[in-house]
């Protein structure tokens, strides 16, 4: 045994040493770290085991990789909202997407993140233009409430998940109408007595599981997915656009003791003084400014910045059918709103650090010593639509960049190649 013990201890250290991560020095920097430091220009990052661990100028080390990023600019990486990536191939082919359900036994418990495929050749893409993690959502359904969405991570290993159960997705207004029968009204009433049946599983559980409780309409796995909602413990983000709408969900969050999101938020500039008073935070596309429904003809592009400016917290997603294959560009919509007035660390935020807080991810989102190294190093300004990622860094490990598209573009460049005999005439 004695002879074994130091044996052992050398494996054990080979091993540790092994899993390590290399530690990573950027040097010279213009540096978003979206803390209380700011921006920083001419600034050092290191990196080590996956953490940040120092963030400001003249950082001394000898670390295993040095990138000199003189000229070039750091965020947080994207953190995509509101899509299907990973769950999604291709659209129009049913069997490529597992992000909705289409039966009536799948509700609030729906959750898709079982399903998320690391080797979907949409990770890579997005992963190459800067997103880190992504918020996938149940697509759509039968339900008022379609499911509950979940944190994966873009950094290429079987089911990463980072946060499972964040948030419970669903439909008011037109969409809500038509699945509760035609009326607003009866969207509302059905969602009050999915409520009030959660907190009558909650109080009777055990005569409910046994039968001896009355019967109810609500699936028992509804009514327990449901149970972090009704205690406060994650928000529920419903879509929902026309002003009076958005008013009418306000209320109906307020009596329930709801944390109320409001998704997609057309006409929310209209009512953007109480939605600040009621602390509910928007998650919108800044670039999408066509009304293309009834509820949503008071549409307009500079949403963003008027909610901003009544003191309404922002999140961004992606433009519209994009926002799963180019889940990316949300940056250039971010842009957009800059260019329409709002603050650019605002929109930087609302992509990067506001998500992360909003959803409960306590170590993302910023470039500050002790959280998760996630970031970007773009060669221009970040929101500018000709800026391109140089490197992508998760979990402290520079991401490949090579990407389906690229892998294309390098084999058909040269038509004169052995590969590809049949453009030779």
């Amino acid at each position: 045994m004695k002879l074994l013990t130091p044996i052992y201890t050398v494996l054990v250290c080979i091993a540790s040493f092994g899993l390590s991560a290399e530690s990573i020095l950027i040097k010279n920097a213009k540096v978003h770290t979206q803390s209380e430091q700011g921006t920083l220009e001419d600034a050092d990052i290191l990196i080590d085991n996956g953490k940040i661990r120092m963030v400001g100028k003249g950082i001394g080390s000898d670390a295993d990789r040095v990138i000199d990023a003189k000229g070039m600019q750091v965020t947080p990486g994207i953190f995509a909202l509101n899509n299907s990536i990973g769950l999604v191939e291709i659209d129009a082919l049913d069997q490529t997407a597992d992000s909705y359900v289409d039966d009536e036994f799948n509700g609030v418990s729906f959750s898709p993140e079982e399903a998320f495929n690391p080797n979907s050749t949409l990770i890579p893409h997005n992963r190459a233009n800067g997103v880190t993690r992504t918020l996938i959502a149940p697509a759509y359904g039968n339900h008022l409430l379609r499911g509950q969405a979940s944190v994966m991570s873009l950094n290429g290993e079987y089911h990463p998940l980072i946060k499972k159960g964040v948030a419970v997705f669903g439909s008011y207004g037109e969409t809500g109408s038509n699945i509760a029968g035609g009326s607003r009204a009866t969207a509302l009433k059905q969602l009050q007595l999915l409520l009030d049946e959660a907190r009558e599983y909650s109080d009777n559980y055990e005569a409910i599981l046994t039968g001896e409780y009355r019967e109810l309409f609500t699936s028992i796995e509804d009514l327990k997915a449901l149970q972090p909602l009704i205690k406060g413990e994650i928000p529920l983000v419903m879509n929902v656009h026309r002003a009076a709408d958005i008013k009418a969900l306000l209320r109906f969050a307020s009596r329930n003791n709801l944390r109320l999101i409001i998704n997609g938020a057309a006409e929310a500039w209209m009512v953007a003084k109480d939605i600040a008073r009621a602390n509910v935070p928007v998650l919108l596309d800044p670039m999408d400014n066509i009304p293309r429904s009834f509820e949503a003809l008071g549409q307009r592009i500079d949403n963003a910045s008027l909610l901003h400016k009544a003191g309404v917290t922002l999140l961004f997603q992606g433009p519209g059918f994009q926002n799963t294959h180019n889940g990316h560009t949300v940056r250039h919509s971010a842009g957009l709103a800059v260019a329409y007035g709002l603050p650019y660390d605002i929109a930087l935020a609302a992509f990067t650090s506001t998500p992360a807080t909003t959803f409960g991810l306590s170590n993302y989102g910023q470039i500050k010593p002790g959280f998760n190294a996630e970031l970007v190093v773009w060669d221009g300004d970040p929101l500018e639509v000709t800026s391109v990622a140089e490197k992508v860094i998760i979990d402290g490990k520079v991401m490949s960049m090579v990407t389906k598209s690229k892998r294309l573009r390098d084999r058909y460049k040269n038509i004169t190649t052995d590969k590809n005999t049949a453009f030779n005439k």
